[in-house]
């Protein structure tokens, strides 16, 4: 994802798609990137997380060949950064990409689909690196022959096969190849129809999106229109 890029949201706040990208020139100077200190600390109190992915480690265990131990993989964030760029900018960029014919076509054609039609305003990205939770990691160090590297290695192959990314071994930790980005935010306002009465603010939990399809499919079309006051995207 790129900031200043404008996005269609489905309704279950799920799934982004690109509807016109900013480029380098609409952006201009109004890009800030800067480690995020608070953050990164706060993502280190949380611990570790879960990758989805497992190994089976039973075989390196001391009297344990046919037994399975099937561990999972987990991650930290390091290197955390966050690329953001102010509303009054975003504002800016929006008339830049409205003003061309199909990215404005495109956007009013999405907006009456039953989504959400907004901007990314910030995006973090941060450097994974791959580990084993501390149990397992001591149960390696007092009841195995392995090495080190011989499940960094294991680890490495299986994090590369099953979660389609490159890994580096820099100085004994293991990495992702390159800042991956793991969070986006949108404009407090998403694009809202010349008709509509109430603002279209992208729902957080299950009950937010419940109480906007009662707004936007129920309360909306019985109402009147709030006159030339509809919201849009970065306002």
């Amino acid at each position: 994802m790129t900031v200043g890029s404008l996005y269609y949201v489905d309704s279950g706040a799920k799934h982004f798609f690109p509807i016109c990208i900013a480029d380098k020139d609409d952006i201009g100077e109004s890009l800030r990137s800067s480690p995020s200190v608070e953050l990164q600390q706060s993502l280190e109190r949380k611990g570790q997380l879960a990758t989805g992915i497992s190994i089976d480690i039973g075989w390196l265990l001391k009297g344990s060949a046919n037994n399975n131990y099937v561990v999972k993989v987990n991650y930290s964030l390091t290197d955390v950064r966050v690329e953001e760029i102010a509303l009054g900018a975003n504002w800016q960029i929006f008339g830049k990409l409205m003003e061309q014919p199909h990215c404005s076509q495109m956007a009013m054609r999405y907006l009456h689909a039953g989504g959400y039609v907004c901007q990314v305003t910030s995006i973090l990205s941060a450097t994974a690196e791959f580990k084993l939770d501390r149990d397992t990691q001591s149960k390696l160090e007092t009841s195995s022959n392995a090495t080190v590297n011989d499940v960094k290695d294991i680890m490495k192959r299986a994090v590369e096969s099953q979660g389609n990314q490159d890994v580096v071994d820099k100085e004994g930790r293991l990495l992702a190849g390159k800042a991956l980005q793991y969070g986006a935010a949108l404009t407090p306002l998403c694009l809202a129809p010349t008709n509509s009465r109430f603002s279209r603010v992208v729902p957080s939990t299950a009950l937010g999106r419940f109480w906007n399809y009662v707004l936007f499919n129920i309360l909306e079309p019985i109402l009147p229109a709030k006159g030339d006051q509809a919201g849009h995207a970065g306002a």
